[in-house]
């Protein structure tokens, strides 16, 4: 189909209340002003169902956005807002004199909110180390002249990916909202006690075995 005729399904699914793509779907190649002003005058049996179809999906899209946005005025999860079918016209009188309900899950927001926040700042901190401890460990590797130093330079670096993923672990869960403007520069200091060479401060610690 040219991009004329294209042009044309797509201006007459707009004024008969539908997709271009049922249009196609019924074998509309082209679109003439006769045709439309057809299909409008005597709607076809199809034309009817795809235009309820339609109409049924942007009524529950705008549903959805409508408990979406009342969830977020509530600093709630959607499953709250939905669970209680509340509007968005209730939402100052909820926020003026908060039920009981409304403060559990305003705390429960907040705890998830929390706990997904350091689980990302865990697994992005735990990369960026455990990669840090493979880049050195490899930098030495190249440099072993035989087996036995292989073997040794091996010995003395497996254990830290172990130690940087507890130390990840341990900073990340004793982090609080409060500490949040600091904790770019823990992670150089975590760095400088893992012995890697990332500081660019000239005060890292020697590193293991070093």
């Amino acid at each position: 189909m040219g991009s004329a005729k294209m042009g044309e399904v797509k201006r007459a699914a707009q004024r008969l209340g539908v997709t271009s793509t049922t249009l196609r779907q019924q074998g509309w190649k082209n679109a003439s002003p006769e045709r439309i002003e057809a299909a409008e005058a005597d709607p076809p049996d199809w034309l009817v169902v795809a235009r309820e179809r339609r109409r049924s999906k942007r009524t529950r899209q705008g549903r959805l956005r409508d408990r979406k946005n009342t969830a977020a005025r509530l600093e709630v999860q959607a499953r709250a807002v939905r669970e209680r079918d509340i509007t968005p016209s209730e939402v100052e009188d909820l926020l003026a004199a908060p039920p009981d309900w409304l403060i559990a899950e305003q705390a429960r927001q907040t705890a998830q909110t929390e706990r997904e926040a350091k689980d990302r700042i865990r697994r992005e901190l735990t990369d960026v180390l455990v990669m840090s401890v493979h880049d050195a460990w490899f930098q030495q590797l190249k440099r072993a002249t035989s087996d036995a130093e292989v073997d040794a330079i091996d010995a003395r670096w497996a254990p830290e990916v172990d130690r940087v993923r507890r130390e990840a672990q341990q900073m990340v869960d004793e982090l609080t909202p409060g500490q949040a403007p600091g904790f770019i520069r823990g992670v150089s200091e975590l760095l400088c006690r893992t012995g890697l060479a990332l500081c660019g401060d000239g005060n890292c610690r020697t590193r293991p075995g070093g």
